[in-house]
């Protein structure tokens, strides 16, 4: 069936949205496209782009709630007494990286990266069947949908899988045309491009992001991530990558994080008063983060007005004597509020933001070793949930002056999820810089003198070989084009051999000889059927092994070479990539 709409879902660390727009003549200006996005939420009293990513399940796993409402129903069992075997889960998306540091329940507990996806499929299933239910309601079907998710820029090929994976058991269709995947700050510069964002330069000149030869930097920064990328337009208004991804775990619940380690703990004596309260009251330290998180949008360089936190109840009954008389002590007196000074708030986002600077100091270093002595300055593009904190915003502007503008759009949280739209509607991406070196195993000739003998291997036919030979398909930091494919030929070794199987290896070194050097991960395996061709010579049963690379994903298409048959090969990444 033809694909009539386009759908995005832009799955957060803190917050998850889903944007739409109808495929017609009069949207193929993108300028004159409309995109429509939900901002009504079940407990949600103010409009908002996004709803909270969190859930609550019961003590059988079965989902209870989802986004805000699963916060509120959690606070009401919790005041009730009712907690016995339900748990509510938020910052999970985080945990889909193996050793992530992503959250799990309140209680503390870390989450597997199969468990994590087990969450995101909860999650994803209820806003997928929202938005699918609010598109029919205009009048089509969910077969005329073309779908698009987000995923961070520093994602290795595993937790996209998992990503992926778990979209489809969500009810996502599972085909590559009509589910994509778009990295974050890329979706982010399309929607810079279309909003006809502009900036100032030195000259006095207003330059357009789609004049040829913009180059900007996109400083995307979430709930959980920051990624950093950098573009240029081409001379066909195509973008460009032309800088590697930096990114980290610097996002605004890090600040939060921060807040809980450094000022609250601090507050309440000891970090076994936190835990405690995690175990006991997790519903009331909900309460407190939640009034951090109104109150730090209005944190700046400047202001010396100190920050007033209704202590909960079911913190307060937690506290002994010495440890209110001390909170007391800290607070002029005061005990019914954690009172969070205005050198303490700026504390707190200085534990993260440091670190978003250098991310986007790499990535200005990088811009500028390859525009030589063009004129004019960088062009820093701010997007994400965490760009609409003043703090942010004046530290970065303050640490790039004189060296780069800075810009931040209007409504800086929705970037990433119309421009995910923008992108699926009609991408315009030449070509992305490969993030690792990517090749498989082989065994090659071997070269007296050159190859080392432990990687000597005597075939039964008496032929020597090297065996574990790093076959390069692309180097760490190559630009690649997005509908460009990489294909070599292998031949099996043996008369008998029925199977061709490849061993996928990453590495973040340009020009690795062996699979086995450090730095050399194992990432998946492919393996090629020749039962057909087995009555052929050995010589004519040659496969061409192709890859993919410009994709967000990486695509791996085995063919026979004597028989002309194609197989799309099903690569499974390992954990390590």
């Amino acid at each position: 069936m033809k694909q009539r709409i386009i759908a995005a879902i832009d799955f957060g660390t803190h917050g998850t949205g889903y944007a739409w727009t109808t495929i017609e003549d009069r949207h193929k200006d993108a300028k004159k496209r409309a995109v429509h996005f939900r901002t009504r939420w079940q407990d949600l009293p103010t409009p908002y782009p996004k709803n909270l990513t969190a859930l609550l399940l019961d003590d059988k796993g079965d989902l209870v709630a989802w986004g805000h409402e699963a916060r509120r129903k959690w606070v009401v069992r919790s005041a009730r007494g009712e907690t016995d075997g339900y748990q509510y889960f938020s910052n999970f998306k985080m945990s889909l990286a193996a050793g992530g540091e992503g959250g799990g329940d309140l209680s503390g507990g870390r989450l597997s990266p199969e468990r994590s996806r087990e969450l995101v499929t909860h999650y994803l299933r209820n806003i997928y069947s929202m938005a699918v239910a609010e598109i029919e309601q205009s009048g089509h079907s969910s077969e005329e949908i073309r779908w698009c998710l987000t995923v961070p820029a520093i994602w290795g090929d595993y937790q996209k899988q998992l990503m992926r994976d778990a979209a489809v058991s969500a009810g996502l269709p599972d085909d590559e045309h009509r589910l994509q995947l778009v990295i974050e700050p890329e979706a982010a510069a399309y929607h810079a491009r279309v909003s006809g964002v502009r900036t100032v330069r030195a000259s006095g000149r207003r330059a357009s992001l789609m004049t040829k030869g913009s180059r900007f930097l996109v400083a995307d920064c979430g709930g959980g991530t920051v990624d950093i990328t950098a573009y240029r337009t081409d001379e066909r208004n195509r973008l460009e990558e032309i800088g590697r991804d930096f990114g980290g775990k610097y996002g605004s619940e890090y600040v939060n994080q921060a807040f809980l380690e450094n000022v609250l703990a601090k507050r309440l004596g000891s970090f076994e008063l936190m835990e405690r309260v995690q175990v006991e009251a997790p519903s009331a330290l909900l309460e407190v983060i939640g009034s951090w998180e109104k109150a730090k949008v209005n944190v700046d360089t400047i202001s010396q007005d100190d920050i007033y936190l209704q202590l909960p109840a079911a913190i307060d009954r937690l506290l002994g004597k010495g440890e209110r008389v001390a909170l007391g002590e800290q607070q002029d007196g005061i005990t019914d509020h954690i009172v969070v000074t205005a050198s303490e708030a700026r504390d707190v986002f200085e534990a993260v933001v440091p670190k978003v600077l250098e991310l986007v100091d790499r990535q200005l270093m990088e811009m500028k070793a390859q525009r030589r002595n063009a004129p004019g300055r960088e062009l820093v593009i701010l997007v994400g949930g965490f760009a609409s904190s003043p703090y942010l915003q004046e530290r970065l502007q303050e640490h790039l002056a004189g060296r780069a503008d800075v810009l931040v759009p209007p409504d800086p949280q929705v970037a990433v999820l119309l421009g995910a739209v923008h992108y699926t509607y009609d991408p315009q991406t030449k070509s992305r810089r490969t993030k690792f070196t990517y090749g498989c195993n082989v065994s090659a000739d071997f070269r007296p003198g050159i190859d080392p003998e432990e990687k000597r291997d005597v075939l039964r036919d008496g032929r020597v070989k090297c065996k574990d030979r790093f076959k390069v398909f692309v180097a760490a930091g190559q630009s690649v084009p997005v509908d460009d494919e990489v294909v070599h030929s292998f031949s099996p070794l043996y008369e008998d051999q029925e199977t061709l199987t490849f061993s996928l290896y990453a590495s973040a070194y340009k020009t690795p000889g062996f699979v086995t050097d450090p730095g050399c991960v194992k990432i998946g395996v492919v393996e090629v059927d020749l039962s057909d061709v087995m009555h052929l010579p050995l010589s004519s049963r040659s496969v061409s092994l192709s890859m993919m690379f410009g994709e967000v994903q990486i695509r791996v298409t085995a063919v026979v070479q004597e028989t002309g048959t194609a197989t799309v090969a099903q690569v499974r990444f390992t954990e390590a990539a």
